[in-house]
């Protein structure tokens, strides 16, 4: 064999070498990085001087139960009621940082905003199903606002971890306002993304917070079939909010699900026309009148 039909022979496989040698290296960029991309947490130190330049004081605290941390951001007259924000998947505390710059919010209420566990700095990258979330979280409200009015604004997976803490103790709240909330057991589509990411040896290469966002919402559906149990023994007030044009948490589906579960004695429901899986920010001005106006409903059982 001559030299010439050598190296054409050879060609291919050194071409699928050098191929092969950038995988790899690509691979473990990415395993370097990774970790440290999209991880959607807010620094605070950044945050309260953003809110200084504003003349706006913004306060954060740790809230330890049980071997958890919850961190927290808290704004506004500590004497009123209270908006606890709870935001969706993946996410941290400052979803609501539009309502936290909104003085007019800041004289009629206190905003109070978390990370919920395993996003932000409340235990980062550790997932958590909805009861142990709902758990936690449901802990900080009894130990810390305890006697306070409470009203519950969940975003998409915040809404059936709102309902949840509802249903451990809904004599804590006065309302529970959902946000494009999860709330529907069979709304919860099957998506080849997280399907892919369910396997182990793939899941690592998902984004920083991603990867506890995607366990979580694998386990949802399942965890929303438990929940559903008893869902009409809640008694707290329910606003639902959601957008027509929700192509991530269906409007319709998840509306059908509460009307046949809530009265409309209990239920207050707004459809926002033309309005996507992100009203909380592109509807802004009208979620924060939804937020600010007197609710008529009543609590059930009385």
């Amino acid at each position: 064999m001559n030299n010439r039909l050598l190296k054409l022979l050879l060609k291919p496989v050194k071409r699928v070498k050098r191929i092969s040698i950038f995988i790899v290296a690509a691979l473990l960029l990415w395993a370097i990085i990774n970790p440290f991309i999209m991880t959607f947490k807010q620094d605070d130190d950044e945050a309260i001087e953003a809110f200084s330049k504003k003349n706006l004081s913004i306060l954060f605290e740790d809230f330890k139960h049980e071997g958890n941390n919850l961190h927290l951001a808290r704004i506004g007259n500590s004497s009123k009621p209270v908006l606890l924000f709870i935001h969706g998947s993946p996410g941290c505390w400052n979803a609501a940082w539009d309502y936290f710059m909104d003085s007019s919010l800041h004289k009629s209420f206190e905003l109070i905003s978390i990370d919920r566990p395993g996003f932000g700095k409340s235990d980062y990258g550790i997932a958590r199903n909805l009861f142990a979330q709902a758990n936690i979280v449901s802990s900080f409200v009894s130990e810390k606002l305890k006697g306070r009015e409470i009203h519950l604004i969940g975003h998409s997976y915040g809404g059936p971890l709102a309902m949840q803490m509802c249903k451990l103790n809904d004599t804590l709240y006065s309302r529970c306002i959902l946000l494009a909330g999860s709330i529907s057991p069979d709304a919860e589509k099957e998506e080849w993304q997280l399907n892919l990411f369910s396997k182990k040896a793939l899941r690592w290469m998902a984004p920083g917070s991603f990867e506890q966002g995607i366990l979580e919402l694998l386990w949802l559906k399942e965890d929303l079939k438990r929940y559903k149990k008893n869902i009409s023994s809640i008694g707290t007030p329910i606003v639902a909010v959601y957008g027509t044009e929700d192509n991530m948490v269906p409007h319709d589906e998840n509306l059908d699900f509460l009307r046949s579960h809530f009265d409309s004695v209990q239920l207050n429901i707004h459809s926002l026309d033309g309005a996507n899986h992100f009203l909380p920010w592109k509807r802004y001005n009208e979620v924060r009148e939804i937020i600010k106006s007197p609710f008529e409903k009543i609590r059930k059982g009385f």
